[in-house]
């Protein structure tokens, strides 16, 4: 039986920021992705230990990943034409389905004992492709699951359950390996798809489409979404603020490893903590959007923004300085946090500044920006770490991302005040 639109949990008196859980569609595809989230991260724990088992190497294992995110750059914006050109419920059921086909497959060769290192880039690669469609299809299904006046909170509650199974994931990953082996890591990934197809298989949600849609050509239709964003100053800022952060910020996770063995000198025990609170942080973050959600306008959805790419590069300035472990593990949870939270914040912003139709385009640009061009930095940072420390290297990564939002800020302010004291001089000649 198919789920109803609009369906709610009547007997559930939830806060406002948690409303949306009251949709019977929203609160079944939240849980399974939860589910299908924690899924992703044990794979990655046992596919990580298993590319260092087969090849002793950091190169290879960082090929893997890149194989994965290479697509983003590439084809998300196309992906965010066809996001909006289709039924996104059926996007995401052939995306899903995919995935579960691509682990089940690493399971039995690995079961077989006849996997290699290019099976696992050549999967990843094919996992990439369909991402570069399936990921904005993912974003914008919000939309189609809660009402306009609700969409802030459900973005937020989204990336929350993400956050949560980044906290969750990577320790029942590591307990799979022990207990089930990596091909167990595979086969558990695999069985957590289901989580998510088959609420996907029953629900029925609002389709949103224009009715010439079909009719416009993909290179027509990308055109659009691109010309969307030029035409709107406010979108440009808060997509290079998103940039910023996640260029010059952000590698400080591909960094930790060099911060726990060669700086610290804690070892891979302690390198987990390092993760860990970074985990902590980006989960307590999720939540305080989703809190905050209700009243995160336009205006003060920038503040915001701001405010936290500044905060970010201090606390990554300062991260970079410190020798103490325990501290660093409280500025880790800062960093953790505000990372996240310009994630999400922008996220909110994109989908909830722009129409239902065009929606999948825009927020390509912001899945292009985040998770295709961004983690260049992550290169950028790992090579200025191999000439001048890793140190150094964070704390110029900070230092960039702060004194270019600082004087975005010292701009924004200026212009203001030029403007008032103009209006004032116009005002007072009558």
């Amino acid at each position: 039986m198919a789920l109803p639109v609009s369906s709610k949990r009547h007997g559930l008196a939830l806060p406002q920021a948690l409303h949306p859980l009251t949709n019977r569609n929203f609160s079944v595809f939240w849980l399974g992705a939860f589910l299908s989230n924690i899924g992703f991260w044990i794979q990655t724990v046992g596919q990580g230990w298993q590319v260092l088992q087969l090849t002793n190497s950091a190169l290879l294992l960082g090929l893997v990943t890149f194989a994965a995110t290479l697509p983003n750059i590439v084809l998300s914006l196309f992906g965010g034409v066809i996001s909006d050109r289709m039924n996104r419920r059926y996007l995401l059921l052939g995306t899903q389905a995919l995935y579960m086909v691509t682990a089940t497959i690493l399971g039995i060769f690995t079961t077989l004992h006849i996997i290699t290192v290019w099976q696992i880039v050549l999967l990843a690669l094919i996992n990439g492709v369909f991402s570069a469609v399936g990921f904005p299809a993912w974003q914008t299904f919000i939309g189609d699951l809660v009402p306009q006046s609700e969409l802030k909170q459900g973005i937020a509650l989204n990336s929350m359950q993400f956050n949560l199974s980044r906290v969750l994931g990577p320790a029942i990953g590591g307990l799979s390996v022990g207990l089930l082996g990596i091909a167990g890591s595979y086969y558990l990934n695999a069985i957590s798809y289901i989580a998510v197809i088959v609420p996907l298989f029953f629900m029925h949600p609002i389709i949103h489409q224009s009715k010439n849609k079909a009719n416009i050509s993909v290179w027509r239709g990308l055109r659009e979404g691109l010309l969307y964003a030029k035409a709107r100053p406010a979108l440009q800022l808060v997509l290079l603020l998103q940039f910023m952060i996640a260029f010059f910020v952000f590698p400080y996770a591909t960094l930790l490893p060099i911060f726990a063995g060669n700086i610290f000198h804690i070892g891979a025990t302690g390198l987990g903590l390092l993760n860990a609170a970074a985990g902590v942080g980006a989960l307590l973050g999720s939540i305080l959007i989703v809190v905050l959600s209700q009243r995160m306008e336009s205006k003060r959805s920038r503040t915001l923004l701001m405010s936290l790419c500044i905060t970010g590069g201090i606390v990554s300035m300062l991260f970079s300085l410190i020798g103490s472990v325990n501290v660093a593990l409280l500025l880790l949870i800062v960093l953790g946090a505000s990372t996240v939270m310009v994630n999400i914040v922008t996220n909110t912003f994109i989908q909830s500044e722009t129409p239902i139709e065009i929606r999948g385009r825009v927020v390509s640009i912001w899945i292009t920006i985040t998770f295709g061009i961004a983690p260049f930095g992550s290169l950028v940072a790992g090579w200025v770490a191999q000439m001048f420390g890793a140190r150094l290297t964070l704390a110029a990564g900070g230092a960039i991302c702060a004194f270019i939002v600082l004087l975005i800020v010292i701009w924004r302010l200026s212009v203001n005040l030029s403007f008032i004291t103009s209006y004032r001089q116009k005002f007072s000649k009558k």
